[in-house]
């Protein structure tokens, strides 16, 4: 798929995307990255076929659509989640999933197998028959975004898909887009929460003010902006002050102080290798001071567009 100068005006003045260029290789995941207002969503829209662009054209596998036809076609090789899609609370599981089989025109036969994988990929085999309207929001979640796998699409759009999931559901929503791009589906994904994209997709492109400030495969990207700022959260059972000095002989510095889940916890900036860190860990253990947990908390993905935006890219 590829996007070739694309531009949305609602009023015939203001631009919310303009002179877009992008190409999505097939089988692959993209991350579209940026603050509210950047065009995300518009983008989306238009890739979905559910709005006209202003100016340019999208090319799906080298072809543009004309005709009635030719969108008719294209939209049953499409699933989208868009901001705000209609979930039909009077309706169960089980009835709004058939609901949207049957306007793919799925066979009876394939669609109560699709519906039932859906149900149990997602986890809602036993709220299958429990209308939505008492579905908790995390549950009515992830029935949207299995309505968007229901007929196997090619292309899979989704807008904010993580709204109202917890971790548990992120963590499973991770491991099903993995598994539905090795099935040979493309995916199109934004999000605000950088992290989620960080080691789940292939490319990312960060929109600001309507354009793509940034694009490429994302170790080409943090290479080329030259990331080296790793922000850890380190949690202690005890010897803060004891850490607090090797930390520093170590040239690390610590951020902030607080408390997680009961432990006192320091947010640690690291610029050096995993290695050294692995070093200075031990070298804490050796003075008696005892680490609970060690994690990154900040994406490199974060830190690239927090340098975009000191940079004033866009």
């Amino acid at each position: 798929m590829e996007l070739r100068r694309l531009g949305k005006s609602y009023d015939g003045s203001a631009w919310a995307l303009r002179e877009v260029d992008l190409k999505v290789a097939s089988r692959t995941i993209v991350g579209l990255i940026g603050p509210n207002g950047a065009g995300k969503s518009t983008a989306l829209r238009m890739v979905a076929t559910i709005m006209e662009p202003s100016h340019g054209e999208i090319a799906y596998d080298g072809r543009v659509p004309r005709t009635v036809a030719d969108h008719q076609e294209l939209r049953r090789q499409i699933g989208f989640l868009g901001d705000g899609n209609p979930l039909y609370k009077h309706m169960t599981p089980r009835e709004y999933l058939r609901f949207f089989g049957q306007c793919f025109c799925l066979d009876d036969r394939t669609l109560a197998a699709a519906i039932d994988e859906v149900l149990t990929t997602f986890a809602l085999t036993s709220k299958a028959d429990t209308v939505c309207a008492q579905l908790s929001k995390g549950m009515r979640q992830r029935l949207l975004i299995g309505r968007c796998l229901l007929h196997q699409p090619r292309l899979l759009i989704l807008d904010e898909p993580t709204d109202g999931l917890d971790p548990r559901g992120r963590s499973d929503l991770r491991r099903i887009l993995t598994e539905v791009r090795a099935r040979g589906t493309t995916v199109l994904i934004s999000s605000h929460i950088l992290r989620e994209l960080d080691d789940l997709c292939d490319e990312v492109a960060i929109l600001q003010r309507g354009a793509i400030v940034v694009c490429g495969k994302v170790g080409d990207i943090i290479d080329r902006h030259d990331v080296g700022r790793f922000v850890y959260q380190i949690r202690l059972i005890d010897g803060v002050e004891t850490a607090r000095t090797i930390l520093a002989g170590h040239h690390a510095l610590v951020e902030s102080e607080g408390v997680v889940d009961g432990l006192p916890a320091l947010a640690v900036q690291w610029q050096r290798d995993e290695a050294a860190l692995a070093d200075m860990l031990q070298r804490l253990f050796e003075n008696g001071v005892r680490v609970a947990t060690c994690a990154r908390v900040r994406s490199r993905l974060e830190d690239v567009y927090d340098r975009i935006s000191e940079d004033r890219v866009n």
